[in-house]
């Protein structure tokens, strides 16, 4: 290990010990979750795992309480975990989705040049390990990590320029379950008419295809829309962290709900709209309206700030929109899973703001991100890296920047 004559390591010396830190605790951070999760009660994948049964079984998809609310086609997709002891499809469903998360991690730092053997990598593993997003969704038995590596994936299409296939992506996702719809909202905003035509071709086709072999179709339309319409159910008011369910906790004008909604998302879109060019834009538009819908649906779980995961790798790049401790701390209180109840307030004022944090988190991360987009050029996204990092960019990354740069 070499350093320099005053003692002090040298950069590379500095990268193989950060390396041998940053691994072992990730892996153990890792492995801990998955073993967790995978032995746990997995609330939302009982749901999943019961209609996909029944639909295996040649019964309906949909049960009485309409528990599962999730298109026709993911019960066909679900269908094969129906085959499985509910423990064993725990285990498969716990496993795949930190798979999932491993590789989207990956390839969105390898977007931003951080190879595979940079200390960057275990660093953010061992940070998502400990996220709230990440922890929440594996152990609900959740599909939402899936998406995110379908997320991950359309992005690094869109800046190959390879935009058929990335709307063809994002199509049937939507058929599964539509949480990357703002997505099409992005493909507007980055001009890519080719990936949005593509996306409703696949969409509709995959939709029609599920509509068609479920015995009960209607129901989607006369049941799970409305509800979801509605801002879903009643007795999950307490789990929104939307503005609209703070306005709904708080007991504020509905006026003033709506009004907080469009500003909210008015402002996402604004900042998408100044970042809408360059080699990297897509790694900021897509998470940006992803962020903007979060804030003005009428229902958001906690753990869909996962979502934003593309937005956070570009921390490296010269002109980041998250270079700020603001965008930060935003990050923390969406991301942290410490626990923030107090026994002596609950059912208090504070008791509500401190169960609303992820809210917080999103909408101090937007607002810095608009202070950043007000002091950037009009338009221009991943300028390059910061001044003294070692990066090297991907190939998938070059040639964008080779495509966009030229006349």
């Amino acid at each position: 290990m070499r350093s320099d004559p005053t003692g002090r390591l040298s950069p590379g010396a500095w990268a193989r010990t950060a390396r041998a830190v940053l691994w072992p605790l990730a892996v153990g951070s890792l492995l801990h979750v998955a073993v967790r999760s995978a032995t746990g009660d997995a609330p939302d994948l009982a749901i999943l795992w019961r209609g996909g049964a029944s639909l295996a079984a040649g019964g309906p998809l949909y049960d009485t309480h309409l528990e599962f609310i999730y298109p026709p086609l993911a019960g066909w997709l679900l269908a094969p975990l129906g085959l499985l002891s509910f423990a064993d499809a725990v285990v498969v469903v716990v496993v795949g989705g930190l798979v999932a998360a491993v590789a989207a991690t990956v390839l969105l730092l390898r977007l931003v040049g951080v190879r595979a053997d940079s200390p960057v990598l275990p660093g953010v593993l061992l940070v998502l390990a400990h996220s709230r997003p990440l922890v929440g969704l594996l152990h609900q038995g959740n599909v939402d990590t899936v998406l995110l590596l379908a997320e991950a994936g359309i992005i690094a299409l869109l800046l190959a320029r390879r935009d058929v296939p990335a709307g063809a992506l994002l199509g049937a996702v939507c058929a599964v379950k539509p949480t990357l719809a703002p997505v099409v909202l992005a493909l507007v905003v980055l001009r890519r008419g080719r990936a949005l035509l593509a996306a409703a071709a696949s969409g509709a086709a995959l939709t029609g295809l599920g509509l068609l072999t479920v015995p009960d179709r209607e129901v989607f339309f006369t049941g799970v829309v409305p509800l979801l319409a509605g801002g879903n159910r009643d007795q999950l008011d307490p789990f929104n962290r939307s503005i609209h369910g703070a306005t709904v906790e708080l007991v504020l004008p509905a006026a003033l709900d709506v009004t907080l909604r469009v500003a909210a998302f008015g402002l996402a879109c604004w900042v998408a709209w100044r970042r809408r060019s360059g080699p990297l834009a897509p790694l900021e538009v897509v998470p940006l309206l992803m962020l903007g819908t979060l804030l003005a649906s009428s229902f958001t779980w906690a753990n869909y700030g996962i979502y934003l995961l593309p937005l956070l790798v570009t921390v490296g790049r010269r002109d980041s929109l998250v270079r700020s401790w603001a965008a930060w701390a935003g990050v923390y209180l969406f991301a942290t899973n410490d626990a923030w109840y107090v026994e002596d307030l609950e059912g208090t004022l504070p008791d509500t703001l401190l169960r609303l944090l992820p809210l917080w988190g999103w909408l101090l991360l937007l607002g810095a991100c608009a202070v950043a987009a007000s002091r950037s050029r009009p338009g221009r996204a991943g300028a390059g890296p910061a001044p003294g990092t070692h990066v090297e960019v991907p190939r998938i990354t070059a040639r964008a920047e080779r495509v966009t740069s030229s006349p």
